[in-house]
């Protein structure tokens, strides 16, 4: 069988790292972009951009606020570009890395579809209704109603190759996980 290249994403709080969750315990390799963008994030040259770029105030002794960054970032549009633009490149060079290791079909969660162009075989998009959303990422960020509308306005959604559904049950989703990988012959 061919390694597929299968992009994970969906709005913040869908449920993308549910979703991984479920396929590295079923013994799928998946790759989360955000813990690669961590990773980049804590090197000294991309703390001193991100300094320079935004300010000493978004960084707290020699590592990012990420939460501070997220608010400011998101409420504007150019900035975020400039702040998205020190990551990407190094984040699609790590990606191409290790999928050119693996013979497996690899799973890469990714919130950010449009962050650089890739050949992915498919594109799950996890979905959940509005409020429930809202409801998840307002409880685990601690974050207003109105940040969280302002991130989702930046994040574009993108033609999904299958939609996963997840306003249910932990078994709901993964019953869902198990139906897309029916449908994908995997």
């Amino acid at each position: 069988m061919k390694r597929k290249v299968i992009a994970i994403t969906g709005y913040i709080g869908s449920g993308k790292s549910l979703v991984s969750n479920f396929l590295r315990q079923m013994g799928y390799k998946t790759v989360d972009c955000d813990e690669i963008a961590k990773q980049i994030s804590e090197q000294p040259d991309t703390v001193c951009a991100v300094k320079e770029l935004l300010g000493d105030d978004y960084v707290q002794n020699g590592h990012l606020n990420r939460k501070a960054i997220r608010l400011k970032v998101f409420s504007d549009p150019e900035l975020l570009k400039e702040y998205q633009a020190l990551f990407f490149g190094t984040v699609k060079s790590r990606l191409n890395d290790i999928v050119s290791q693996s013979r497996e079909t690899v799973f890469v969660e990714i919130p950010v579809i449009d962050a650089f162009d890739f050949p992915w075989d498919e594109i799950w998009l996890i979905q959940c209704d509005r409020k429930i959303l809202f409801d998840r990422v307002a409880a685990r960020d601690g974050v207003t109603a109105d940040s969280v509308a302002e991130i989702l306005s930046r994040q574009k959604q993108p033609n999904p190759t299958r939609t996963i559904l997840n306003d249910g049950d932990l078994s709901d989703l993964r019953k869902a996980v198990i139906d897309a990988l029916a449908q994908a012959k995997l």
